[in-house]
């Protein structure tokens, strides 16, 4: 089995994965589709799963606040702030590249980058995302959380495949190499 780190998220059409107040409301404005944007598939494929601290709270906090969604997956967090306990997570401060080999090592296989903006960046800065699955939804939000921040190393990637499902829009990129570190 091939250790690969992927980033599976949605985005609006002008690039934010979250609105000013950090919502994700617009994200099921759009009708569901059938399937679903192989999430199920997906799930299925990974080891365990990387979160940043604010998607973690807006996770536990706002979407699910009553049951972990992600019972029995290795889930870590990686944070800066004290945390409770959660018996659900393990939280980290690991340096993305140390983390990650930490986390292959308990679980070899597909791990899902699953955001926020910070943590994609800081792994962006070690070039240690594999694959790309961006899911573009029919909205532009003028502003909010960018799935990008600035500050992130330049990076060539290689499109494997891009498909529409309903009005949503599936872009699947490979890693490139590196081309400039800031």
């Amino acid at each position: 089995m091939q250790n690969k780190l992927i980033l599976y998220i949605a985005m609006s059409l002008d690039g934010y994965i979250a609105d000013k107040n950090g919502g994700v409301d617009f994200l099921y404005e759009t009708p569901a589709t059938e399937p679903d944007l192989g999430y199920e598939e997906f799930y299925a494929s990974i080891q365990a799963i990387i979160f940043g601290g604010t998607t973690y709270r807006q996770v536990k906090n706002e979407l699910s606040p009553d049951q972990w969604p992600y019972p029995g997956m290795p889930c870590y967090v990686y944070t800066r702030r004290q945390e409770p306990d959660d018996p659900n997570v393990c939280f980290t401060q690991l340096p993305p590249g140390q983390l990650l080999e930490a986390v292959w090592k308990e679980h070899p296989g597909s791990v899902w980058l699953m955001g926020g903006g910070k943590i994609v960046r800081s792994f962006l800065q070690e070039n240690l995302i594999d694959e790309y699955y961006i899911y573009v939804q029919p909205t532009m939000l003028g502003n909010g959380v960018p799935l990008f921040p600035p500050d992130f190393p330049k990076a060539n990637l290689t499109l494997k495949s891009c498909k529409s499902i309903g009005e949503i829009a599936e872009l699947h990129y490979q890693k490139g190499e590196i081309l400039c570190l800031k």
